[in-house]
């Protein structure tokens, strides 16, 4: 049988991992999943080399801690196996309380307890069961069925907990995480393009999978990318950028990211996301960086439908502000009035389209918001001291 791809069935379909039940692999099963040999003797590489040593073929062994934490072992092809861990159940406060308690140890050890309990998946034996069995029918060829037994877990109530615990719990993992996320999320906050790609590259490459307070989950991609886009977003939120920008970005990234199965293409389009959002925050900046927050949303608005007949007082309205004091403002903070404003933005529009396209002057003049063309060439020569059919003959030269 395929370890390897057995152990990414299994993953990908239960998030729980498969070790061989023998030497250093289990020793590497105590070293990531028990959270101490005294409080959870049935997980140390001893106890379960001992479980193995006994188990017959075709019989699937549950085993459970105190703490409610379960594993499954079975013998397949000559080989003992090992899969989990998972959980039956959220965390039971209470339940833990007294397990805490018998064990000699303190509260504070509460938190350190929920947080490696919800690092694992909630399923239930059967399916568990179910699915390990249908791999390995799979992948053997064969037509196995396997019985359950439920081993009995515990350690003798009449003597302390083996080992010592230590005297302040590490939860540096925890916090190096964050650290390396909150740098991504600053990186966009500030639109900084240059480093945003490679501060998202740190975050990937967190061997989360190491931590027993980190669930398994965290290490499903499909769950990491969307975790990635809400991150971001907000970011760029934060960071300025416009919201309707925001949305048509992550919109467009869903859209591509969901036309492909390929891992790979699926990061290269978050990461083309990423860097899209940071050069929205970046324009933003540099476009309203001095501004107000009213005035940035009143240029923003205008922005967006410029081509649009706007009255000043549906633009006051839409910023909070009387509009005395947005016209005020406004020219003070952006240098302009805000008519002026509007006939910059079409202008400016028209223009590109002057160099660009064929289309008339009469169609491009209702297409940026000036029904009369007549008016529109007005405006347009007070803008570039020349009319659109000179600027566009210039243009061609």
């Amino acid at each position: 049988m395929d370890l390897a791809l057995f152990s990414s069935l299994l993953q990908n379909l239960l998030h729980i991992s498969v070790f061989p039940a023998e030497g250093d692999a289990l020793r590497a099963f105590e070293e990531k999943f028990c959270y101490h040999p005294g409080l959870q003797p049935s997980f140390t590489a001893a106890a379960l080399a001992a479980v193995s040593e006994r188990m017959q073929d075709h019989v699937f062994y549950g085993l459970r801690d105190e703490l409610g934490i379960a594993v499954l072992l079975f013998r397949h092809e000559g080989r003992a196996f090992l899969a989990g861990p998972y959980v039956k159940t959220e965390f039971d406060a209470p339940l833990a309380q007294r397990v805490l308690i018998r064990s000699g140890l303190p509260a504070s050890y509460a938190t350190s307890v929920r947080l490696y309990y919800s690092a694992f998946p909630i399923l239930s034996t059967y399916q568990v069961r179910n699915t390990v069995a249908a791999c390995l029918r799979s992948l053997s060829g064969t037509a196995e069925e396997f019985t359950y037994c439920r081993l009995r877990s515990g350690r003798d109530p009449s003597g302390p907990p083996q080992g010592a615990y230590a005297e302040s719990l590490d939860y540096s993992t925890i916090y190096q995480r964050y650290d390396i996320e909150n740098r991504f999320l600053r990186m966009i906050e500030a639109g900084d393009t240059e480093n945003v790609l490679s501060a998202y590259h740190d975050m990937s490459l967190q061997r989360v999978g190491r931590s027993r307070y980190v669930n398994a989950f965290y290490l499903d991609p499909s769950i990491g990318l969307t975790m990635v886009r809400a991150l971001a977003r907000k970011a760029a939120e934060r960071g300025g950028a416009s919201l309707i920008e925001i949305n048509e970005i992550t919109q467009r990234a869903v859209q591509r990211i969901y036309t492909v199965s390929d891992m790979e293409e699926q990061l290269r389009y978050t990461s083309t996301m990423i860097l899209e959002l940071t050069e929205a925050v970046r324009r933003s900046r540099y476009r309203t960086g001095s501004y107000s927050e009213a005035i940035a949303r009143a240029t923003e608005f205008l922005s967006l439908n410029y081509s649009q007949k706007i009255e000043l007082s549906q633009l006051a309205a839409r910023v909070g502000l009387s509009e005395t004091y947005l016209c005020r403002a406004f020219k003070k903070e952006v240098g302009m009035t805000v008519t002026g404003y509007i006939a910059n933005l079409r202008c400016t529009q028209a223009a590109e389209l002057l160099r660009s396209t064929s289309n008339s002057i009469q169609e491009i003049s209702g297409y940026v918001g000036y029904p009369d063309s007549n008016y529109f060439v007005k405006v347009f020569k007070k803008q570039y001291r020349m009319t659109p059919s000179d600027y566009r003959a210039q243009a061609a030269q």
